[in-house]
């Protein structure tokens, strides 16, 4: 029957509504509670019981406009909650100065090798997002954190940044999420954790031909043949220039996918940016500027030439690059678009775009101020948007939880499920982050693994996780009443036909064969509706 039901909700998610009573359903406006639900939905990790009448009381745009003050909403908690993690936003510095301590402190056997802490510094990192996004009160702030990790997306499988994002995550990402977007720009730039990720703390000017010539003498004295010497003076030059940061920087970062610059505009930059590396031996972040490295030639960047200064030191040119992509109307226009598809729709209406980027030119860069005009704007409420994103994998595994007050032991419960679920935190290869639109993520294979984590959950077989039985007091006897209540707290926003239809006659199966009647019957019935409400179509529905 389980693999039957499976097979059946998956069927459904793929099944497209008729195109006239789509059409009919844009048409209706939002009644001020799907406005709630929208809002809690889309800026906000999902709600937890009681939420939706505290916002509806409230009103939604002091909602809001709390959450855009985050400092005032999480202060005590917040700062309680990253107490738990030591090495939390430690430099590599201060990680090894911690390693020296702890070892100290407790003796040999409390860590094996540097590699297990190591371990611990990702471990810590990974928990401590998860548990943010379960519990902080300022879901805001966590929900642009998830976007903003996107955008500058590193992986900690990369050589050091597996001992540097724990850093990159508090002062990078979490420190400007409501500053300027230059500042981000900036601190990710001379970071080590984007350097080393996109290799650019390897990249340096290319040998000149004197230079290249040099080492072909080098090598004929050492007893190499021509064609020898030839040949390792080609491998110097080709570990010279590295243009992948330079690359992702106006590719991902500002601007977009070709769109205002060349490719040797791409060459530019990366010359500009030779010389930004980085060094763990001293006191700091760990970058490090390295003249010797830098390209000293004169450079120009869409049609303009970088400026030098009296006393060219190589930083100059970097910075004047993000000083001037920063100001680029594509910049604005990339960011406001992105912005856009997170939190209103994968197809981003134009108009929402627009005001965002107006805004984000107006304000030089203000991200509270842009990301306040996105959710304000009055088509953000447009039917057309209403439910029409889809939860990628930390989304779904987090707004279950909350969803449920399922009690968690400990936070790498979490991030083990939404790793097995394709999404594993600080863990994507490709610099471009996790995708967030529908097509990344809507398939049968990702369905039945959903479907899996929610039959799993809701009969306390996760490791970890419990739904406490406070969270089922007060429900109707009556199956059918017990099945509509139970949408109604786990799925507000109700089930489409199909999907009702479904449970229904589950539902009615089991009564039927005496599973729903009075003590464990009961239970089990309770349980096998929140766990096909948990994994229907509509609850991966934002």
């Amino acid at each position: 029957m389980r693999v039957l039901l499976v097979v059946s909700l998956v069927a459904v998610v793929l099944v497209p509504l008729p195109a006239q009573k789509k059409a009919a359903e844009k048409a209706r406006p939002l009644t001020d509670d799907e406005k709630v639900l929208h809002v809690l939905s889309r800026l906000s990790f999902g709600p937890v019981p009681g939420q939706f009448e505290k916002v509806r009381q409230l009103g939604i745009d002091k909602w809001i406009d709390a959450q855009l003050a985050p400092e005032k909403l999480d202060a005590q908690s917040g700062a309680a909650r990253r107490k738990q993690y030591r090495t939390l936003g430690l430099t590599p510095f201060a990680q090894t100065d911690l390693y020296d301590k702890m070892k100290g402190e407790t003796g040999q056997n409390k860590m094996a090798n540097r590699n297990a802490f190591n371990q611990q510094v990702r471990r810590e990192l990974q928990e401590y997002i998860v548990d943010a996004a379960l519990y902080s009160e300022a879901q805001l702030f966590e929900v642009l954190a998830d976007f903003w990790r996107n955008h500058f997306s590193v992986d900690v499988a990369k050589d050091s940044v597996r001992y540097t994002a724990t850093h990159y995550e508090t002062d990078v990402i979490r420190k400007n999420i409501y500053g300027k977007f230059k500042r981000m720009l900036s601190a990710s730039s001379t970071h080590p954790a984007m350097l080393v990720f996109l290799d650019n703390h390897i990249s340096r000017a290319p040998p000149s031909k004197a230079e290249l010539k040099q080492i072909e003498r080098t090598f004929r004295r050492r007893g190499s043949s021509r064609e020898q010497a030839r040949e390792q003076a080609e491998i110097q030059k080709q570990r010279g220039l590295n243009e992948n940061y330079a690359r992702e920087l106006m590719e991902l970062h500002t601007l977009g996918v070709d769109n205002g610059y060349s490719q040797q505009d791409v060459e530019m930059v990366a010359r500009a940016f030779t010389g930004w590396s980085v060094d763990f031996g001293k006191e700091g972040t760990g970058f490090s500027y390295k003249d010797a490295m830098h390209d000293r030639t004169r450079k120009a960047v869409m049609g303009r030439s970088l400026p030098r200064g009296r006393r060219e030191t190589g930083m100059n040119e970097g910075k004047a690059v993000i000083d001037r992509l920063c100001k680029h109307k594509n910049t604005a226009q990339f960011i406001a678009t992105k912005l856009t598809r997170y939190f209103v729709n994968d197809e981003p209406p134009t108009k929402i775009i627009d005001a965002a980027a107006n805004k984000f030119r107006t304000t030089k860069g203000d991200l509270r101020e842009v990301v306040k005009t996105i959710v304000k704007h009055p088509e953000f409420y447009d039917r057309a948007h209403y439910k029409a994103k889809f939860k990628t994998p930390l989304e779904f595994v987090v707004s279950a939880l909350r969803a449920t007050s399922t009690k968690v032991d400990k936070p790498n419960i979490i991030v083990a499920k939404v790793g097995e679920l394709g999404m594993p935190l600080y863990g994507c290869e490709d610099p471009t982050g996790w995708e967030d639109t529908a097509e990344a993520w809507r398939d049968p294979g990702v369905m039945a693994l959903r479907w899996q984590f929610a039959l799993q959950l809701v009969r306390g077989r996760v490791r970890g996780m419990r739904i406490p039985d406070s969270f089922y007091k007060g429900l109707p006897a009556d199956p059918l009443d017990l099945m509509d209540a139970l949408i109604k707290r786990v799925v507000p926003h109700g089930l489409g036909s199909n999907t009702y239809a479904v449970l229904e006659r589950v539902v009615f199966k089991l009564v039927q064969d005496g599973g729903g009647q009075g003590g464990h019957g009961k239970g089990k019935l309770q349980k096998t509706i929140v766990g096909i409400l948990l994994g229907s179509p509509e609850f991966q529905q934002q």
